[in-house]
């Protein structure tokens, strides 16, 4: 019998695959299943017919898994916010262990790696410090304000509740939704590039309690806006005395020409304070605008910070190269286990934040550098005893690679967000010397399929 796309399949998932999705079998071939987990029987319905593989979309349950669990939120399975809202948390963390393990079998060809359990994270919701929310229109073409729907470029979810910030959060999303809709002011639309809001974002400063909100605009500006900004800080400084921070960005977007972004400060402070402590007792404070990159779990950040420390020893490094730095955050806590430390980073805007610290926290002993890291390990004269990496899902190249193993430095920290890359790299690197000698996993996004990993390679 040929297959066909829509067709309704019954099939057992009997494991899951990176990435998040049920593995079953349907006629001797390999199907993948959204929305499922081990031990679930379930109808799926044909969306992708290959020789090797089949994708399929969940129908309806016909049986669960025995410890599938019922889910905190409504959207859940909905928005794609939350992926693993049904699997207990301790299954979550098996399941996240193992990929990391399947990964570097699979990839970098590394057999019983040494990976360790996932540390998990106490507060499995309200765990994110910033959300981005946009304004569109739903199916009915009605003004929503939520998440966009998975694989649905346009598409917006309205949302009422959601889990994964704070209370506040919602709070503020629900008074900013009814505010802009008695504004009438129109959402807008990518596909014609007309309209004026974009985008709420919400920043939170989880150990100071300070808020940021961006309300993030086209430049196609309402005759009330004015007037009606006004009453914005007015409706957002009543609802909370934390929020202390409030900007309106401006987004010029003209074919053929490259987009601008113009922020103005309305309300309050030009940045808010988090405060962050490792458990070595190391502590800083950050600055955070609102284009800075910060780790989204504030907590989970400590304790990632916390194994870096730990994988670095207690022993003072003459130089540190922390590459991919950001804003600085690894780096910074770093400097006291060193002579000093250099830091490269690519985005300028980011690098001068990354000093900002650096003088907020009175910490001298550490260089920030804005350039490429492929050239500019080209120019840099000091010989690092210690490297920390810290790159995009991408991972490292086999120049930065070779660029690493030139500088003659035993001891590789490497901290990713992607397990398939971070395995590859640690076979590239196999090829120069370096043993893996710990993987430490931490659970950064408690319902999702995402694992951050702390890897620590010596010759």
């Amino acid at each position: 019998m040929q297959l066909k796309k829509g067709q309704i399949i019954e099939i057992d998932i009997h494991a899951l695959a990176f990435g998040g999705a049920g593995i079953g079998k349907y006629e001797g071939i390999t199907v993948f299943v959204d929305k499922t987990m081990p031990g679930d029987k379930v109808k799926a319905s044909l969306t992708k017919i290959k020789s090797k593989y089949l994708e399929a979309k969940f129908v309806e349950l016909v049986e669960g898994a025995k410890d599938r669990c019922k889910e905190k939120c409504p959207y859940s399975g909905t928005c794609g916010g939350c992926q693993f809202q049904f699997m207990p948390y301790e299954t979550q963390l098996g399941f996240k262990k193992q990929q990391v393990i399947d990964a570097f079998e699979r990839i970098g060809k590394i057999y019983d790696p040494p990976v360790e359990d996932v540390i998990g994270c106490e507060q499995q919701f309200y765990y994110r410090n910033k959300m981005e929310f946009s304004f569109g229109y739903d199916a009915d073409m009605k003004f929503v304000l939520g998440m966009h729907l998975p694989g649905r470029r346009y598409d917006i979810l309205d949302l009422k509740e959601c889990h994964l910030q704070s209370e506040l959060s919602v709070e503020i999303v629900n008074n900013v939704r009814n505010f802009i809709k008695g504004r009438g002011w129109q959402p807008f639309k990518y596909s014609c590039g007309r309209g004026f809001v974009r985008s709420l974002f919400i920043r939170e400063a989880k150990k100071t309690g300070e808020v940021m909100i961006n309300l993030a605009t086209s430049d196609d500006m309402p005759d009330n806006f004015d007037e009606g900004v006004e009453a914005f800080v007015k409706l957002l400084t009543e609802l909370s005395s934390e929020i202390v921070s409030i900007y309106h960005t401006k987004i010029i977007s003209r074919r053929g020409h490259p987009k601008q972004m113009k922020e103005t400060l309305l309300h309050g402070k030009k940045s808010i304070t988090e405060k962050m402590e490792l458990e070595n007792g190391d502590a800083l404070e950050f600055e955070i605008l609102p284009q800075s990159f910060f780790q989204v779990n504030t907590t989970q950040a400590e304790i990632l910070y916390s194994k870096v420390i730990e994988f670095a020893g207690n022993q003072s490094h003459d130089v540190i190269f922390d590459l991919f730095c950001g804003t600085g955050t690894i780096g910074l806590f770093l400097a006291k286990h060193a002579e000093n430390v250099v830091g490269i980073e690519l985005n300028e805007e980011t690098v001068k934040i990354a000093r900002e610290n650096a003088q907020r926290n009175k910490i001298f002993n550490i260089d920030f550098f804005t350039g490429d890291v492929n050239k500019m390990l080209n120019t840099v004269r000091e010989k690092p005893n210690m490297i920390v990496v810290d790159p995009p899902r991408a991972g490292l190249t086999e120049k930065i690679i070779k660029q690493i193993n030139d500088f003659g430095a035993n001891h590789l920290i490497y901290v990713s967000c992607n397990p398939s890359t971070l395995a590859r790299d640690c076979d590239w690197l196999r090829g120069y010397g370096f043993e893996v000698k710990k993987i430490q996993p931490v659970d950064m996004f408690p319902h999702t399929y995402h694992i951050e990993n702390v890897c620590l390679l010596e010759r």
